[in-house]
């Protein structure tokens, strides 16, 4: 009878041993940061995987259900040793082992100082500008922990979704959502439009239906010459099949002759589109140093906010140059407000609210960048938390964060410029992560 059960408990025990066979490990070409498990799993029950680095920062994989399955373990940081097992409420696999690549030799260099008193918990966000495109994830010690590599170099449109993804652009007509583990989510092809600057996602527009808004291209005929058009400005919309559902022509509304704005083959020069809280559309106009708000059916011009616009604005609150018109982390709306070489070169951190209904500009804050990080064009400015403000002076090629009183906490400098660069929260990634 002892024998019996021995021989019992050796076959269960090889059985559970040999629960998950044919296991694989497939790095893909154009993402080295996240590798692909394959398997077979002949108990056809629930399984995930667990994988840590020599530091033992632990991280678990989604979960699946499947016979014979792959499942992918993302957000690898380059040059190290990563273990892991798959698991099963009735196994856990034996412990395998592998190294990640270095970084590609294109990868941008990075010089970082910072307070040794402070950190922050998530990533930022980055993405190059030349061939081939990088996009990556940085922690707050300056370790790249997540990246994938383009075919060609991404135009500058570029946004994140609230859907563990982030929106981007390529050939000035094809929209793509990807995921943070390389996928890519939706490819579409906006053959009427030539998109620029701004590509963005909302699903608070029309019936709750997710859309996707990107800045165009628009031409008026010079009649000061024959050749020669102005350009200006639009908004395009696009349902997820890539059907234009609603469009808005700077042209269509105002006369650029009527205008105080200055004549010139690049009007408008719009660099932003957001939607608003109530579903309207802030667009950004960088020529004008102005943000416009526009209704998102009628098409119609709901304010001028800026120099010889609807609000009044002191001295210390006009802007100029303006990118990243948002709401930030308090519902505040903020801006990079740029400055300019003729004015104030000097850029901030520009953070109001307003009385649409009275045309009322209230001041909250400003947070300026110090004198020699001013940056005349691009750039960015969000929220990590409340109080501190991450930066990007893309003209100096330097990512810093600073508190609302203006002292620099974090300083990374670059061989690279960047023309934006996001926070992202951990709850906005799709794994779970176990300390």
């Amino acid at each position: 009878m002892k024998l019996k059960f021995i021989l019992f408990f050796l076959l269960v025990s090889c059985q559970k041993k040999n629960q998950f066979i044919n296991v694989t490990i497939n790095l893909p070409s154009y993402n080295q940061s996240k590798y692909e498990i394959s398997f077979q799993n002949i108990n056809n029950d629930d399984f995930f995987i667990t994988y840590w680095d020599e530091e033992d920062n632990k991280l678990n994989s989604d979960s699946k259900n499947k016979s014979n399955e792959y499942i992918v373990i993302p957000f690898l940081k380059p040059s190290t040793n990563y273990f892991f097992r798959i698991n099963s409420k009735k196994n856990i696999s034996k412990l395998y082992t592998f190294k990640t690549h270095d970084l590609p030799e294109n990868f941008p260099e990075f010089n970082l100082n910072k307070d040794s008193l402070f950190s922050f918990s998530g990533y930022l966000l980055f993405r190059t500008q030349m061939d081939p495109g990088i996009q990556f994830l940085m922690d707050d010690e300056g370790k790249i922990i997540w990246y994938s590599m383009s075919d060609s170099a991404f135009s500058r449109p570029f946004n994140i979704s609230n859907e563990f993804s982030y929106i981007s652009l390529s050939k000035k007509n094809i929209i793509h959502e990807l995921s943070y583990n390389g996928d890519t989510l939706l490819t579409l092809n906006m053959v009427d439009d030539e998109i620029h600057h701004e590509i963005t996602t909302s699903s608070n527009v029309y019936d709750s239906s997710k859309v996707y808004i990107g800045l165009t291209y628009e031409y008026l005929l010079n009649p000061n010459s024959e050749v020669d058009s102005i350009i200006g400005d639009g908004i395009s919309v696009y349902n997820n099949s890539g059907i234009k559902i609603w469009s808005w022509n700077i042209f269509d509304h105002i006369n650029p002759y009527n205008e105080k704005y200055k004549i010139q083959n690049d009007w408008s020069h719009a660099n932003g589109v957001e939607v608003d809280n109530d579903g309207n559309f802030l667009i950004s106009f960088r020529n004008f140093s102005q943000i416009w708000k526009i209704d998102s059916r009628s098409g119609k011009i709901l304010w001028r906010l800026g120099i010889d616009g609807d609000y009044f604005l002191k001295e210390n609150e006009i802007f100029y140059s303006q990118h990243a018109i948002h709401k930030n982390n308090t519902n505040n709306y903020m801006l990079f407000d740029n400055g300019a070489r003729d004015y104030r070169e000097t850029s901030r951190a520009l953070v109001f609210s307003l009385n649409e209904k009275n045309s009322v500009f209230n001041y909250i804050r400003s947070v300026f960048l110090p004198n020699d990080l001013f940056t005349f064009k691009q750039g960015s400015v969000y929220n990590i938390d409340d109080e501190k403000y991450l930066f990007c002076s893309s003209t100096n090629n330097r990512i810093v964060i600073l508190n609302s009183n203006g002292k620099i906490l974090w300083d990374l400098e670059s061989d690279h410029s960047f023309y934006r660069v996001y926070y992202i929260d951990k709850n906005n990634l799709f794994f779970n992560q176990n300390n």
